[in-house]
C-alpha cells in the first residue's frame, strides 16, 4: 500500500506539471512547422503620394484691410484770466468788443516792417499760440485796430510785459494780443481807448524771450487761438 501511496503521489505532481507547462507556453511554439497552412497577405501598390508645399493654401491676409492712426491732437487753448489786470480769455473778448464802435481802420504792428520769426502753429517744444515778429530793441509796437485794452500787465510771467486789445470787426469780437515789451514802456491799461496804429508799448524781451521780437496773437469769443496772417492779410496788414 506504501508504494502504490508513492505511484499516485508521482503522478499527481506530472499532472500538475503538464497543466502549469499548458498554460504558460504558447501552443505554436509546440507545434510541427508543417502544421500550419501558409498565410498569404498581398499588398497592392495604390496611387502614388507627394505633397508639395507651394500648393498648399495658406489663410489669406490683406494688409491693405488694415490702417494705422496716429493721432495729431489739436490743441485748444483755454481762456486765462490775469486777475484785477484784466481777463484776456473769451468772455473778456466778447465784452471788450460789446463795448465799442466797429473798427474800420486797421495798422501793422510794425508799420516800417520786421522779420518773421517762429509762426503760428506745433513746433517742437509745444504749440506755438501765436506768430514772432523780430525787430531791433525799442521799435515802438503799434496796435492792429480801434478797440479797448482788456487786459496789461508789466511782470507777466512767460509774456513779461504784455497787454490785449478787443476789437469789433464784422460785428465780430476780435481781439489781439502782444507780449514781450520793455520793461516800463507800455503806455495803455486795462479799459483805455485805443485806435488804429496808435503806439502800444516798445520792443523788448521781457518774459520768456531769448530776442527782442513781439509775440502776437488773435482770438474771439470762444477764448481760442487762431493763425492771424489770414485776418492780417484780409485787412491789408500782414506783416
Amino acid at each position: 500500500m506504501k508504494y502504490q501511496g508513492t505511484v499516485l503521489g508521482v503522478i499527481a505532481m506530472t499532472f500538475v506539471v503538464g497543466v502549469a507547462v499548458a498554460t504558460s507556453v504558447p501552443a505554436a511554439s509546440l507545434a510541427a512547422p508543417d502544421s500550419f497552412d501558409n498565410v498569404e497577405i498581398d499588398a497592392f501598390a495604390g496611387s502614388a503620394q507627394s505633397f508639395d508645399a507651394g500648393d498648399a493654401a495658406g489663410a489669406s491676409v490683406s494688409r491693405d484691410g488694415y490702417v494705422v492712426h496716429t493721432p495729431t491732437p489739436t490743441p485748444t487753448p483755454k481762456p486765462v484770466s490775469s486777475g484785477s489786470e484784466g481777463g484776456y480769455g473769451g468772455a473778456q473778448c466778447q465784452a471788450g468788443a460789446d463795448a465799442v464802435a466797429e473798427s474800420v481802420a486797421f495798422s501793422p504792428v510794425y508799420p516800417d516792417g520786421n522779420r518773421m520769426s517762429d509762426p503760428f502753429g506745433p513746433r517742437a517744444e509745444g504749440f506755438h499760440k501765436g506768430m514772432d515778429m523780430l525787430n531791433s530793441p525799442g521799435v515802438p509796437v503799434h496796435a492792429i485796430a480801434d478797440g479797448v485794452v482788456i487786459a496789461a500787465s508789466g511782470n507777466g510771467g512767460t509774456g513779461g510785459v504784455y497787454t490785449s486789445i478787443a476789437h469789433k470787426v464784422g460785428g465780430q469780437a476780435v481781439c489781439s494780443m502782444y507780449m514781450h515789451f520793455q520793461d516800463g514802456s507800455l503806455t495803455v491799461g486795462v479799459g483805455s481807448i485805443v485806435t488804429a496804429g496808435q503806439v502800444i508799448g516798445l520792443t523788448g524781451r521781457t518774459g520768456n524771450a531769448t530776442t527782442e521780437h513781439t509775440h502776437f496773437e488773435m482770438y474771439g469769443a470762444d477764448g481760442v487761438r487762431y493763425d492771424p496772417i489770414p485776418f492780417m492779410t484780409e485787412h491789408g496788414i500782414a506783416p
